[in-house]
């Protein structure tokens, strides 16, 4: 089997990466806790790209915890005042974490499998999605989520 000459790479969370070669994408996910894998798809099979945000919903979980807690122990009233604020304060401070924490996913889709991840930097991952887009598609403008 003739070597791959890689075009472009994306390194995501982990010890994955997804590489874009003149053929095909292979998404590679080597030395990981749970164990190793790679799967390829020809750039043919292709049929569409997704690149997104969002916020984090474990965030807002932790938030409406902490302003229940805070409620319920003020309306039973017999609960002591400093774990009343502890409660307060999470909930403020998860309320403000919800608008900074944001995860980030990249998709590849093909009729067979899906290749996704989670990318270092949204920036990367625009650009990795624009190259590709380009060579499947050179008149496709790509559409972002998020951006």
């Amino acid at each position: 089997m003739a070597q791959q000459v890689e075009l472009r790479r994306l390194r995501l969370r982990g010890s994955g990466a997804i590489v874009l070669t003149a053929s095909s994408v292979c998404h590679q996910n080597k030395n990981a806790f749970f164990g190793s894998r790679s799967t390829t798809i020809p750039l043919h099979s292709i049929t569409g790209l997704y690149v997104g945000w969002e916020r984090s919903r474990i965030v807002l979980f932790f938030c409406g915890l902490g302003f229940a807690g805070w409620i319920g122990t003020t309306a039973l009233g017999n609960i002591p005042v400093p774990v009343q604020y502890v409660l307060l304060l999470l909930g403020i401070v998860m309320f403000v974490a919800f608008f900074f924490v944001k995860g980030r996913k990249m998709e590849i889709l093909s009729p067979t499998t899906i290749i996704k991840g989670t990318p270092v930097s949204f920036e990367d991952a625009e650009g990795f999605c624009t190259f590709l887009s380009e060579i499947l598609r050179p008149d496709y403008k790509v559409k972002f989520n998020g951006s």
